[in-house]
Protein backbone atom coordinates (compact mmCIF):
# COMPACT_ATOMS: atom_id res chain seq x y z
CA UNK A 1 0.00 0.00 0.00
CA UNK A 2 1.04 3.27 -0.59
CA UNK A 3 1.46 6.10 1.91
CA UNK A 4 -0.78 8.70 2.74
CA UNK A 5 0.82 12.08 1.90
CA UNK A 6 0.18 15.84 3.14
CA UNK A 7 -1.28 18.24 0.93
CA UNK A 8 -0.45 21.74 0.62
CA UNK A 9 -4.08 22.76 -0.66
CA UNK A 10 -5.09 21.50 2.79
CA UNK A 11 -2.95 24.62 4.57
CA UNK A 12 -5.17 26.58 6.16
CA UNK A 13 -2.07 29.52 5.85
CA UNK A 14 -1.47 29.71 10.21
CA UNK A 15 2.06 28.46 9.78
CA UNK A 16 2.01 26.79 13.66
CA UNK A 17 -1.35 25.32 12.53
CA UNK A 18 -0.18 23.75 8.90
CA UNK A 19 3.14 22.44 10.65
CA UNK A 20 1.13 20.84 13.21
CA UNK A 21 -1.27 19.31 10.73
CA UNK A 22 1.80 18.18 8.48
CA UNK A 23 3.35 16.10 11.38
CA UNK A 24 0.32 14.38 12.74
CA UNK A 25 -0.02 13.22 8.68
CA UNK A 26 3.60 12.00 9.20
CA UNK A 27 3.12 10.29 11.82
CA UNK A 28 0.14 8.31 10.59
CA UNK A 29 2.21 7.65 7.07
CA UNK A 30 4.98 6.49 9.31
CA UNK A 31 2.42 3.96 11.40
CA UNK A 32 1.45 2.44 7.87
CA UNK A 33 5.14 2.13 6.87
CA UNK A 34 6.32 0.36 9.97
CA UNK A 35 3.47 -2.15 10.83
CA UNK A 36 1.46 -2.52 7.68
CA UNK A 37 4.13 -2.30 5.26
CA UNK A 38 7.23 -3.26 6.91
CA UNK A 39 5.28 -5.80 9.44
CA UNK A 40 7.55 -4.83 12.14
CA UNK A 41 6.10 -5.91 15.65
CA UNK A 42 3.27 -3.92 17.54
CA UNK A 43 5.91 -2.38 19.81
CA UNK A 44 6.26 0.28 16.94
CA UNK A 45 2.30 0.76 15.89
CA UNK A 46 1.70 1.38 19.92
CA UNK A 47 4.81 3.82 20.40
CA UNK A 48 3.40 5.66 16.82
CA UNK A 49 0.03 5.85 18.12
CA UNK A 50 0.68 7.30 21.90
CA UNK A 51 2.80 9.94 19.90
CA UNK A 52 0.31 10.69 17.66
CA UNK A 53 -2.17 11.07 20.79
CA UNK A 54 0.48 12.86 22.48
CA UNK A 55 0.83 15.34 19.54
CA UNK A 56 -2.96 15.87 18.68
CA UNK A 57 -3.76 16.61 21.98
CA UNK A 58 -0.41 19.70 22.11
CA UNK A 59 -2.18 20.60 18.80
CA UNK A 60 -5.34 20.88 20.06
CA UNK A 61 -4.21 23.60 22.91
CA UNK A 62 -1.75 25.48 20.22
CA UNK A 63 -4.68 26.05 18.20
CA UNK A 64 -7.02 26.96 20.62
CA UNK A 65 -4.44 29.32 21.76
CA UNK A 66 -4.91 30.96 18.67
CA UNK A 67 -8.11 31.07 18.24
CA UNK A 68 -9.01 32.83 22.19
CA UNK A 69 -5.91 35.02 20.81
CA UNK A 70 -7.50 36.35 17.82
CA UNK A 71 -10.81 36.40 19.48
CA UNK A 72 -13.00 33.58 17.21
CA UNK A 73 -16.25 33.71 18.02
CA UNK A 74 -16.20 30.08 16.79
CA UNK A 75 -13.93 28.87 19.45
CA UNK A 76 -16.24 26.99 22.02
CA UNK A 77 -18.47 25.18 18.77
CA UNK A 78 -14.97 24.47 17.44
CA UNK A 79 -13.28 23.62 21.18
CA UNK A 80 -15.82 20.72 21.48
CA UNK A 81 -14.56 18.78 18.23
CA UNK A 82 -11.23 19.27 20.10
CA UNK A 83 -12.65 17.63 23.31
CA UNK A 84 -14.94 15.00 21.51
CA UNK A 85 -11.75 13.60 20.12
CA UNK A 86 -9.22 13.70 22.78
CA UNK A 87 -11.83 12.13 25.56
CA UNK A 88 -13.65 9.74 23.48
CA UNK A 89 -12.88 8.52 19.88
CA UNK A 90 -9.15 8.52 20.44
CA UNK A 91 -9.58 6.58 23.70
CA UNK A 92 -12.27 4.17 22.22
CA UNK A 93 -9.95 3.45 18.90
CA UNK A 94 -6.88 2.62 21.48
CA UNK A 95 -9.11 0.31 23.53
CA UNK A 96 -10.34 -1.36 20.22
CA UNK A 97 -6.35 -1.74 19.12
CA UNK A 98 -5.35 -3.40 22.78
CA UNK A 99 -8.54 -5.72 22.30
CA UNK A 100 -7.42 -6.80 19.32
CA UNK A 101 -4.18 -7.16 20.01
CA UNK A 102 -3.51 -4.48 17.31
CA UNK A 103 -5.13 -6.80 14.87
CA UNK A 104 -4.19 -5.02 10.72
CA UNK A 105 -8.13 -4.40 10.86
CA UNK A 106 -8.13 -2.19 14.10
CA UNK A 107 -4.41 -0.55 12.81
CA UNK A 108 -7.09 0.31 9.32
CA UNK A 109 -9.57 1.45 11.51
CA UNK A 110 -6.99 4.07 13.66
CA UNK A 111 -5.43 5.30 10.18
CA UNK A 112 -8.90 5.88 8.63
CA UNK A 113 -10.27 7.83 11.22
CA UNK A 114 -7.61 9.72 12.27
CA UNK A 115 -7.09 10.97 8.42
CA UNK A 116 -10.59 11.33 7.90
CA UNK A 117 -11.20 13.07 10.56
CA UNK A 118 -8.27 15.20 10.33
CA UNK A 119 -8.96 16.33 6.56
CA UNK A 120 -12.73 16.90 7.75
CA UNK A 121 -11.75 19.15 10.55
CA UNK A 122 -9.14 20.48 8.09
CA UNK A 123 -11.54 21.62 6.06
CA UNK A 124 -14.53 22.29 7.49
CA UNK A 125 -14.11 23.79 11.11
CA UNK A 126 -10.24 24.75 10.97
CA UNK A 127 -10.55 26.81 7.65
CA UNK A 128 -13.50 28.85 9.37
CA UNK A 129 -10.69 30.37 11.76
CA UNK A 130 -8.96 32.46 9.19
CA UNK A 131 -12.41 32.96 7.16
CA UNK A 132 -12.23 30.81 4.29
CA UNK A 133 -15.53 29.05 4.59
CA UNK A 134 -17.61 31.76 4.93
CA UNK A 135 -20.87 31.81 2.15
CA UNK A 136 -23.93 33.83 1.62
CA UNK A 137 -25.79 33.64 4.54
CA UNK A 138 -28.59 30.96 3.91
CA UNK A 139 -32.40 31.22 6.56
CA UNK A 140 -34.13 28.26 6.15
CA UNK A 141 -37.06 30.98 5.71
CA UNK A 142 -36.03 32.45 2.67
CA UNK A 143 -34.04 29.65 1.31
CA UNK A 144 -35.51 26.81 1.93
CA UNK A 145 -34.20 23.01 3.51
CA UNK A 146 -32.52 21.76 0.43
CA UNK A 147 -30.78 25.19 -0.88
CA UNK A 148 -29.16 25.15 2.76
CA UNK A 149 -28.53 21.72 2.79
CA UNK A 150 -26.66 21.85 -1.01
CA UNK A 151 -24.77 24.88 0.24
CA UNK A 152 -23.21 23.15 3.26
CA UNK A 153 -22.30 19.95 1.50
CA UNK A 154 -20.59 21.93 -1.73
CA UNK A 155 -17.46 24.11 -0.44
CA UNK A 156 -16.53 21.17 1.55
CA UNK A 157 -17.16 18.33 -1.45
CA UNK A 158 -15.42 20.62 -3.68
CA UNK A 159 -12.56 20.95 -1.75
CA UNK A 160 -12.34 17.24 -0.76
CA UNK A 161 -12.34 15.99 -4.30
CA UNK A 162 -9.97 19.25 -5.51
CA UNK A 163 -11.49 20.05 -8.10
CA UNK A 164 -15.39 21.78 -8.96
CA UNK A 165 -18.78 20.32 -8.20
CA UNK A 166 -21.73 21.31 -9.66
CA UNK A 167 -25.15 20.67 -8.40
CA UNK A 168 -27.08 19.25 -10.74
CA UNK A 169 -30.31 19.08 -9.36
CA UNK A 170 -33.02 16.86 -7.61
CA UNK A 171 -31.99 13.34 -7.97
CA UNK A 172 -35.32 10.41 -8.11
CA UNK A 173 -33.98 7.43 -6.47
CA UNK A 174 -35.73 5.28 -9.65
CA UNK A 175 -32.84 6.87 -11.53
CA UNK A 176 -29.40 5.43 -12.13
CA UNK A 177 -26.32 5.76 -11.64
CA UNK A 178 -23.61 3.40 -13.17
CA UNK A 179 -21.55 1.17 -11.31
CA UNK A 180 -22.76 2.75 -8.07
CA UNK A 181 -21.87 2.10 -4.77
CA UNK A 182 -24.68 2.97 -2.00
CA UNK A 183 -22.68 3.74 1.41
CA UNK A 184 -25.30 4.19 3.84
CA UNK A 185 -24.88 5.87 7.54
CA UNK A 186 -27.45 6.32 10.50
CA UNK A 187 -27.32 9.08 12.75
CA UNK A 188 -29.24 9.51 15.96
CA UNK A 189 -30.11 12.27 18.22
CA UNK A 190 -30.35 12.82 21.85
CA UNK A 191 -33.81 13.67 21.55
CA UNK A 192 -34.76 10.17 19.32
CA UNK A 193 -34.76 11.17 15.56
CA UNK A 194 -32.71 9.29 13.43
CA UNK A 195 -31.25 9.80 9.88
CA UNK A 196 -30.62 8.16 7.34
CA UNK A 197 -27.82 9.36 4.61
CA UNK A 198 -27.02 7.31 1.60
CA UNK A 199 -23.97 8.15 -0.89
CA UNK A 200 -24.39 6.69 -4.25
CA UNK A 201 -21.39 7.10 -6.09
CA UNK A 202 -19.50 5.20 -8.82
CA UNK A 203 -16.53 3.16 -7.46
CA UNK A 204 -14.26 4.19 -9.17
CA UNK A 205 -15.44 8.33 -8.77
CA UNK A 206 -14.76 6.72 -4.76
CA UNK A 207 -11.73 5.62 -4.98
CA UNK A 208 -10.46 8.73 -6.56
CA UNK A 209 -11.85 10.81 -4.26
CA UNK A 210 -10.24 8.88 -1.58
CA UNK A 211 -7.19 9.49 -3.65
CA UNK A 212 -7.17 12.99 -3.59
CA UNK A 213 -7.76 13.15 -0.09
CA UNK A 214 -5.14 11.49 1.10
CA UNK A 215 -2.56 11.84 -1.80
CA UNK A 216 -2.21 8.03 -2.73
CA UNK A 217 -4.09 5.79 -5.03
CA UNK A 218 -6.92 2.94 -3.89
CA UNK A 219 -7.21 0.25 -6.34
CA UNK A 220 -9.74 -1.40 -4.35
CA UNK A 221 -12.51 -0.36 -1.58
CA UNK A 222 -10.79 -0.84 1.91
CA UNK A 223 -11.55 -0.52 5.81
CA UNK A 224 -9.05 3.01 5.71
CA UNK A 225 -11.56 4.41 2.65
CA UNK A 226 -14.77 3.64 4.61
CA UNK A 227 -13.63 4.95 8.35
CA UNK A 228 -12.21 7.85 6.51
CA UNK A 229 -15.51 7.92 5.01
CA UNK A 230 -17.43 7.87 8.22
CA UNK A 231 -15.53 10.86 9.58
CA UNK A 232 -15.61 13.04 6.58
CA UNK A 233 -19.30 12.24 6.72
CA UNK A 234 -19.71 13.32 10.68
CA UNK A 235 -18.08 16.57 10.09
CA UNK A 236 -20.28 17.41 6.58
CA UNK A 237 -23.31 16.54 9.14
CA UNK A 238 -21.99 18.67 11.87
CA UNK A 239 -21.83 21.44 9.80
CA UNK A 240 -25.27 21.37 8.06
CA UNK A 241 -26.78 20.30 11.70
CA UNK A 242 -24.81 24.08 12.79
CA UNK A 243 -26.54 25.38 9.65
CA UNK A 244 -29.88 24.46 11.00
CA UNK A 245 -29.24 26.21 14.34
CA UNK A 246 -28.94 22.61 16.10
CA UNK A 247 -26.10 21.35 17.89
CA UNK A 248 -23.21 20.60 15.90
CA UNK A 249 -22.66 16.96 18.18
CA UNK A 250 -25.96 16.39 18.47
CA UNK A 251 -26.27 13.82 15.97
CA UNK A 252 -23.87 10.42 15.83
CA UNK A 253 -23.07 7.87 14.18
CA UNK A 254 -25.23 4.39 14.65
CA UNK A 255 -24.30 2.37 12.13
CA UNK A 256 -22.82 2.45 8.49
CA UNK A 257 -22.53 -0.38 5.82
CA UNK A 258 -22.15 -0.50 1.95
CA UNK A 259 -25.75 -1.57 0.48
CA UNK A 260 -26.00 -4.08 -2.41
CA UNK A 261 -28.16 -2.11 -5.41
CA UNK A 262 -31.32 -4.18 -4.57
CA UNK A 263 -30.85 -3.51 -0.81
CA UNK A 264 -31.03 0.34 -1.94
CA UNK A 265 -33.64 0.02 -3.96
CA UNK A 266 -35.86 -1.87 -0.45
CA UNK A 267 -35.10 1.09 1.40
CA UNK A 268 -37.36 3.87 -0.74
CA UNK A 269 -39.64 1.10 -2.51
CA UNK A 270 -42.65 2.99 -0.41
CA UNK A 271 -41.29 7.09 -0.71
CA UNK A 272 -38.87 8.99 -2.17
CA UNK A 273 -36.11 10.43 0.60
CA UNK A 274 -36.66 13.98 2.43
CA UNK A 275 -34.08 15.33 0.36
CA UNK A 276 -32.11 13.78 -2.49
CA UNK A 277 -29.73 15.71 -4.56
CA UNK A 278 -27.27 15.10 -7.45
CA UNK A 279 -24.03 16.52 -7.75
CA UNK A 280 -21.45 16.41 -10.83
CA UNK A 281 -17.61 16.00 -11.15
CA UNK A 282 -16.79 16.44 -14.42
CA UNK A 283 -18.96 13.62 -16.57
CA UNK A 284 -19.15 11.91 -13.55
CA UNK A 285 -22.58 11.99 -11.58
CA UNK A 286 -22.88 11.19 -7.74
CA UNK A 287 -25.93 11.46 -5.23
CA UNK A 288 -27.01 12.33 -1.59
CA UNK A 289 -30.15 11.32 0.12
CA UNK A 290 -31.16 12.06 3.31
CA UNK A 291 -34.46 10.56 4.81
CA UNK A 292 -35.99 10.04 8.34
CA UNK A 293 -35.89 6.54 9.75
CA UNK A 294 -38.70 5.38 11.30
CA UNK A 295 -38.48 3.47 14.67
CA UNK A 296 -39.09 -0.04 13.52
CA UNK A 297 -36.40 0.77 10.27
Amino acid sequence: MQQIHWQDRFNIGVEVVDQAHRRLFSIVEKIMELYIEKHEDKFACVEGIKYFKAYAIRHFAEEEAYMREIGYPGYLTHKRHHDRMKRETLPALERALYASDFSTETVHRFIGVCTGWLTGHIIIEDRAITGKTVRKPLSLQDDGEEAVIREVLLYPLQEMFGQEIQFVGKFSTRDTILNAQHYEMIYGSQEGERLRFILSMDEQLLLRAAGLMFGIDFYARNEIVRFAMQEIAQHLIQGAAASFGTDPTAYQLEGDQFLTHEEYEQRFKEHEPWHSLLFSVKQECFSICVDRVSDNA
